[in-house]
């Protein structure tokens, strides 16, 4: 073994997408970079767009794959049956096995899919010591025959509980960090009215999942806009055409499309809310990237959520018009924002990246 240990990442999305575990996989390399020598390995959709991770200290690698929102994708999902995120998974690791790419090259590989996990289990046997699963979750029937639940971790803690009642194991979970960049030098100060808007920002995947349909739909339909309030949306995905079609001339709705984390930042600075409508969380990293910007957060009551960020949230009634608008009325009151904005940036100061990293790579390196 080398002065340093050589680790590889395996993440098909992380180069061309941005969500909740490319933006793990991203933060995570940034922390390990000094620490071993690590290269990134992802998939390249071949549309020449540039990547969307910065690998400054590491290596990043990509093959071509047939990702999720690529046209063939699509349609092989409707004829194969099954879902994109399968159908990404298998194209990438046929295309790894043309690459000539040596994955016993490296002493520990780490996968944050279960698709991506299981198929490396399957076609890599023989390097199976080296594997260890960092995912937000499992669905898959019989994945827990082929991979040994002591090699996997959970980030988030939807999935652990769901595992041990389906399949009677036993999962570690870890909880996700927040980037530095995101706490504000001093804590932000009351967004005024008129003649500045009050600005509720989403931050997101446009899919089903996280309800931008319908939290568009709310906020056109609200009045919040004569109230002198925006919805920004931030984030690309399958909804953004039906979206654009929808809403690109609703009053106070801006369809920002994909952000660099500069940009989402600067947002986030000057914002009243940040809203997350979401039925589907294995932890709800954007939340506490609001909450450490200093922003109050309206969300779902889910108990992957819940369990970590107690009551820092406020919880709207799940896709309830009438109890989103309250909810966002109350902080209309100074001392109610002030208090739960100064609540939200102390308690995410105790999530950090540098922890997280750090009990990564422990747990990637214990047996």
């Amino acid at each position: 073994m080398s002065a340093r240990p050589k680790v590889l990442f395996i993440s098909p999305t992380v180069a061309c997408y941005i969500g909740g575990t490319e933006t793990v996989v991203s933060q995570l390399a940034r922390r390990m970079k000094d620490k071993v020598d690590l290269t990134v390995l992802s998939g390249d959709p071949g549309n020449g767009s540039k990547a969307l991770i910065a690998a400054d200290g590491f290596t990043l690698a990509t093959i071509p794959f047939c990702g999720r929102d690529a046209r063939l994708n699509r349609v092989l999902s409707r004829v194969l049956m099954t879902s994109r995120f399968k159908i990404e998974s298998h194209t990438f690791f046929r295309s790894l096995a043309r690459s000539g790419i040596d994955l016993a090259a490296y002493d520990y590989i780490l996968t944050f899919y279960e698709a991506d996990a299981l198929l490396l289990e399957k076609q890599y046997p023989q390097l199976r010591a080296r594997f260890r699963h960092f995912l937000p979750g499992v669905s898959m029937r019989g994945f827990f025959r082929r991979v040994p639940a002591r090699d996997v971790v959970f980030f988030g803690y939807r999935a652990a509980p769901r595992a041990k009642r389906k399949w009677k194991v036993d999962v570690a979970s870890l909880p996700l960090g927040v980037d530095e960049p995101f706490f504000p030098e001093a804590p932000p100060p009351f967004p005024l009215s008129f003649p500045s808007p009050r600005r509720l920002v989403f931050v997101g995947r446009l899919d089903k999942s996280k309800h931008i349909d319908w939290l568009a739909d709310f906020f056109a339909a609200s009045g919040l806009a004569e109230r002198g309030y925006l919805l920004d949306v931030v984030g690309d995905g399958p909804l953004m055409e039906s979206l654009r079609e929808k809403h690109d001339r609703s009053p106070g709705i801006i369809l920002h499309g994909r952000k660099r984390q500069d940009e989402v930042i600067g947002l986030l600075r000057e914002a009243f809310l940040l809203l997350h409508p979401t039925d589907l969380e294995s932890f709800g990293l954007t939340i506490l990237e609001g909450m450490a910007a200093g922003i109050p957060v309206i969300t779902h009551r889910l108990d992957s959520i819940e369990v970590w960020a107690h009551e820092h949230p406020r919880y709207a009634a799940r896709l309830d018009a009438a109890s989103w608008k309250q909810e966002i009325l109350k902080f209309e009151d100074r001392a109610y924002w002030e208090s739960t904005s100064a609540a939200n940036l102390a308690f995410a100061k105790t999530f950090t990246w540098d922890r997280i990293a750090d009990q990564v790579l422990e747990l990637a390196m214990a047996r």
